[in-house]
Protein backbone atom coordinates (compact mmCIF):
# COMPACT_ATOMS: atom_id res chain seq x y z
CA UNK A 1 0.00 0.00 0.00
CA UNK A 2 1.57 3.47 -0.85
CA UNK A 3 0.83 6.29 1.85
CA UNK A 4 1.15 10.31 1.62
CA UNK A 5 3.58 10.47 4.53
CA UNK A 6 4.98 13.77 4.69
CA UNK A 7 6.73 15.48 7.72
CA UNK A 8 5.98 19.20 8.79
CA UNK A 9 6.29 21.71 11.62
CA UNK A 10 3.50 21.64 14.32
CA UNK A 11 0.59 24.25 14.14
CA UNK A 12 -1.20 25.36 17.04
CA UNK A 13 -4.25 24.12 14.89
CA UNK A 14 -2.82 20.75 15.51
CA UNK A 15 -3.27 20.50 18.82
CA UNK A 16 -6.75 18.88 18.96
CA UNK A 17 -5.23 16.03 16.67
CA UNK A 18 -2.41 15.71 19.08
CA UNK A 19 -4.64 15.54 22.12
CA UNK A 20 -6.72 12.95 20.79
CA UNK A 21 -4.14 10.42 19.68
CA UNK A 22 -2.59 11.51 22.90
CA UNK A 23 -4.83 10.23 25.47
CA UNK A 24 -4.59 6.36 24.53
CA UNK A 25 -3.30 4.71 27.57
CA UNK A 26 -1.17 2.24 24.68
CA UNK A 27 0.50 4.67 23.18
CA UNK A 28 1.34 6.78 26.20
CA UNK A 29 2.58 3.13 27.59
CA UNK A 30 6.12 4.12 25.95
CA UNK A 31 5.88 7.86 25.92
CA UNK A 32 8.04 9.27 28.84
CA UNK A 33 7.08 13.05 28.64
CA UNK A 34 3.46 12.80 28.40
CA UNK A 35 0.68 12.05 31.10
CA UNK A 36 -2.93 10.98 31.05
CA UNK A 37 -5.02 12.72 30.57
CA UNK A 38 -3.65 14.70 27.97
CA UNK A 39 -5.32 18.03 27.32
CA UNK A 40 -5.55 20.25 24.30
CA UNK A 41 -4.05 22.48 26.62
CA UNK A 42 -1.33 20.28 26.90
CA UNK A 43 -1.14 20.00 23.45
CA UNK A 44 -1.01 23.70 22.96
CA UNK A 45 2.36 23.85 25.21
CA UNK A 46 3.73 20.89 23.13
CA UNK A 47 3.59 22.88 19.98
CA UNK A 48 4.96 26.15 21.84
CA UNK A 49 7.69 24.18 23.56
CA UNK A 50 8.48 22.49 19.33
CA UNK A 51 7.94 26.09 18.37
CA UNK A 52 11.07 27.43 20.28
CA UNK A 53 12.97 24.74 19.96
CA UNK A 54 12.49 25.27 16.20
CA UNK A 55 13.94 28.97 17.11
CA UNK A 56 16.46 28.02 19.17
CA UNK A 57 18.26 24.54 17.53
CA UNK A 58 17.10 22.38 20.41
CA UNK A 59 14.43 19.13 20.15
CA UNK A 60 13.62 19.58 16.33
CA UNK A 61 9.80 18.14 16.24
CA UNK A 62 7.47 17.37 13.11
CA UNK A 63 4.04 16.36 13.00
CA UNK A 64 3.66 13.08 11.13
CA UNK A 65 1.02 13.21 8.67
CA UNK A 66 -1.32 11.18 6.61
CA UNK A 67 -3.04 12.98 3.93
CA UNK A 68 -2.32 16.53 5.64
CA UNK A 69 -4.03 14.70 8.66
CA UNK A 70 -1.71 14.70 11.75
CA UNK A 71 -1.00 11.53 12.86
CA UNK A 72 1.94 11.15 15.02
CA UNK A 73 5.27 12.82 16.43
CA UNK A 74 8.43 12.82 15.40
CA UNK A 75 11.64 14.53 16.51
CA UNK A 76 16.01 14.53 16.70
CA UNK A 77 17.95 16.01 18.91
CA UNK A 78 21.56 17.08 18.43
CA UNK A 79 23.84 15.92 21.32
CA UNK A 80 26.38 18.41 22.57
CA UNK A 81 29.71 18.03 23.79
CA UNK A 82 32.40 15.32 22.19
CA UNK A 83 28.59 13.82 20.87
CA UNK A 84 28.12 16.52 18.99
CA UNK A 85 28.26 14.47 15.79
CA UNK A 86 25.04 12.00 16.65
CA UNK A 87 21.36 13.02 16.81
CA UNK A 88 18.69 10.76 18.77
CA UNK A 89 15.38 9.88 17.64
CA UNK A 90 12.27 9.65 19.05
CA UNK A 91 8.57 9.27 17.43
CA UNK A 92 5.11 8.14 18.19
CA UNK A 93 1.75 7.40 15.91
CA UNK A 94 -1.80 7.48 16.92
CA UNK A 95 -2.80 3.95 17.41
CA UNK A 96 -5.27 3.75 15.03
CA UNK A 97 -2.04 3.49 12.08
CA UNK A 98 -0.06 1.19 14.05
CA UNK A 99 0.96 -1.95 12.60
CA UNK A 100 0.57 -0.65 8.80
CA UNK A 101 4.30 0.61 7.36
CA UNK A 102 3.81 4.04 8.10
CA UNK A 103 6.55 4.76 10.66
CA UNK A 104 9.28 3.42 9.26
CA UNK A 105 8.31 6.15 6.41
CA UNK A 106 8.29 8.72 9.00
CA UNK A 107 11.69 7.48 10.20
CA UNK A 108 13.35 7.34 6.49
CA UNK A 109 11.85 11.14 5.82
CA UNK A 110 13.55 12.34 8.98
CA UNK A 111 16.53 10.69 9.16
CA UNK A 112 16.58 12.31 4.78
CA UNK A 113 16.33 15.63 6.75
CA UNK A 114 18.70 15.20 9.36
CA UNK A 115 21.77 13.99 6.72
CA UNK A 116 20.93 16.87 4.08
CA UNK A 117 20.93 19.34 7.36
CA UNK A 118 23.48 18.85 9.34
CA UNK A 119 27.21 16.91 9.84
CA UNK A 120 25.41 14.17 11.99
CA UNK A 121 26.94 10.69 11.36
CA UNK A 122 25.43 8.93 14.04
CA UNK A 123 21.75 8.82 14.31
CA UNK A 124 20.46 6.47 17.66
CA UNK A 125 17.33 5.65 20.00
CA UNK A 126 16.65 3.99 23.34
CA UNK A 127 13.69 2.39 23.14
CA UNK A 128 11.83 0.55 26.28
CA UNK A 129 13.13 -3.34 25.77
CA UNK A 130 9.63 -5.05 25.52
CA UNK A 131 8.64 -2.04 22.71
CA UNK A 132 9.22 -4.68 20.25
CA UNK A 133 6.89 -3.13 16.73
CA UNK A 134 9.47 -0.14 18.04
CA UNK A 135 12.46 -2.28 17.58
CA UNK A 136 11.02 -3.54 14.09
CA UNK A 137 10.59 -0.22 13.12
CA UNK A 138 13.97 1.12 13.69
CA UNK A 139 15.38 -2.18 12.01
CA UNK A 140 13.43 -1.84 8.52
CA UNK A 141 15.38 1.43 8.76
CA UNK A 142 18.76 0.10 8.84
CA UNK A 143 19.18 0.76 12.78
CA UNK A 144 21.54 -1.89 14.53
CA UNK A 145 21.08 -3.52 17.88
CA UNK A 146 23.98 -2.12 19.41
CA UNK A 147 23.27 -2.44 23.95
CA UNK A 148 20.91 -3.79 26.36
CA UNK A 149 20.74 -1.03 28.70
CA UNK A 150 19.52 -2.20 32.27
CA UNK A 151 17.17 -0.44 34.43
CA UNK A 152 18.38 2.47 31.87
CA UNK A 153 15.02 4.60 31.88
CA UNK A 154 12.66 6.02 34.27
CA UNK A 155 8.96 6.52 34.02
CA UNK A 156 6.56 7.03 36.74
CA UNK A 157 9.12 6.23 39.12
CA UNK A 158 9.42 2.79 37.70
CA UNK A 159 12.80 1.48 36.15
CA UNK A 160 12.71 -0.10 33.05
CA UNK A 161 15.32 -2.18 30.72
CA UNK A 162 16.00 -0.29 27.18
CA UNK A 163 17.84 -1.16 24.09
CA UNK A 164 19.67 1.07 22.51
CA UNK A 165 19.82 1.22 18.58
CA UNK A 166 21.81 2.96 16.20
CA UNK A 167 22.47 3.78 12.60
CA UNK A 168 25.60 5.34 11.24
CA UNK A 169 26.08 7.04 8.27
Amino acid sequence: MTYNIKLRRFEYEDAQALADFCNDEDLQRYLLLCRLPYTVDDAHAFIKYAKDCQKSGGEQCFAITLDDNVIGCISYTIQSGCHCNSASVGYYISKEYWHNGIMPIAVKNLLEIIFQNSAINRVFAEIFAENTPSARVLEKCGFVREGYLRKGVSKDGIMHDAILYALVR
